[in-house]
């Protein structure tokens, strides 16, 4: 899976890490070429250092989002991080990349509870204290 800047990640989180949940969404629609309009969907994620308990927040940006579906919009707590699946390494013809989703809860790996959605291509943009000051 190519996520780019993904080693931002890395570089500022050292260890595990747990993701809680997701505590910030922006969706942003663009007119592209041609009057058509694509969609960027931003996504904050709160994550704890398993060792130290630093909370730190992750920003991912997904790019061209189609399909967008999101339920219960009052809490999106995480038992795990995204679930990301390749389409194209799955053998499947689309005009998008990944389909994007958390966990329905029963471990299968294929429904959703909170979010879901389609993207052509997934960026970290950054890494940082969870309550950093300014």
């Amino acid at each position: 899976m190519n996520i780019k800047n993904k080693e931002l990640i890395k570089k500022t989180l050292s260890g595990t890490f747990v993701y809680e949940r997701i505590v910030k969404i922006e969706y942003n629609v663009e007119d592209s070429f041609e009057d058509n309009y694509a969609g960027t969907l931003d996504l904050t994620f709160h994550v704890t250092l398993l060792k130290t308990k630093e909370p730190y927040k992750i920003r991912v940006r997904y790019y061209n989002i189609d399909n967008l579906t999101i339920r219960e919009a009052k809490t999106f707590p995480l038992s795990g991080g995204l679930i990301i699946h390749n389409l194209k390494e799955q053998g499947l013809a689309s005009s998008h990349l990944y389909h994007v989703h958390d966990d329905s809860g029963y471990g299968e790996n294929a429904g959703f509870e909170f979010i879901e959605f389609y993207c052509t291509s997934i960026e970290v943009i950054s890494v940082e204290e969870f309550y950093k000051e300014y």
